[in-house]
């Protein structure tokens, strides 16, 4: 008698993977069309991307992971971009997966094993094994102050993979001399929008050469 061993791990056909994959991004895509289901809370200070900045965002992560295998990007308070990720080849077929770091637990909901609690107060308060984990962190801080931009900051080193791991950062203009200092980050020439216009001027910043931005 042959004892079967449960534990073993399941190879289904390259077929049946295809099919179920497909089975799974029509699923995800039916609950997350885009942002705009969920309301901006402004209390939580939350304000979605335009569409325009939301795509071109996501197009540049994946173009600079293009490189890479297996592929695991960060996005901290930007909840705007899943949707659109959710719609990328990459993402669907498995190469790249990406995880919301997010205070708003009604995105627990809308992206379950994709979404973790983060409370930007509690800055490496973070799974053990998200630690130093992410080819590529993407983040746009909550508050536009100092102390936000701080414990943001080293959240995102924390998640960083090494070194070499790329940033992305949306923040007010005015914190451009922090994102030099703290994150090695330069400005773009991108200029990101939101759906509502807002009063404070917005830039976008990267650590390393962008395509796109």
């Amino acid at each position: 008698m042959t004892d079967n061993n449960s534990d073993d791990e399941i190879q289904l056909p390259e077929d049946t993977l295809k099919v179920l994959q497909e089975f799974l991004h029509e699923r995800e895509q039916a609950s997350n069309e885009n942002c705009e289901s969920i309301e901006e809370d402004w209390q939580l200070s939350q304000f979605w991307y335009s569409e325009e900045t939301a795509r071109r965002l996501v197009d540049e992560c994946i173009h600079s992971l293009k490189e890479k295998t297996r592929a695991q990007i960060a996005c901290i308070s930007c909840p705007t971009l899943m949707s659109f990720f959710l719609q990328k080849e990459e993402v669907i077929n498995g190469s790249i997966n990406i995880t919301l770091f997010e205070y708003d637990d009604r995105f627990a909901i809308k992206y379950g094993d994709r979404f973790v609690h983060y409370d930007y107060n509690s800055p490496l308060t973070v799974p053990v094994e998200m630690c130093h984990a992410f080819d590529l962190v993407v983040s746009d801080p909550p508050f536009l102050s100092e102390e936000c931009f701080v414990k943001v900051a080293q959240t995102m080193r924390l998640l960083a993979k090494d070194s070499d791991s790329k940033s992305l950062l949306c923040t007010g203009t005015i914190m451009e001399e922090l994102a030099q200092r703290l994150l090695k980050m330069h400005k773009c020439s991108f200029k990101p929008t939101h759906a509502r216009n807002l009063g404070n001027d917005f830039s976008c910043f990267a650590n390393f050469e962008t395509n796109l931005l």
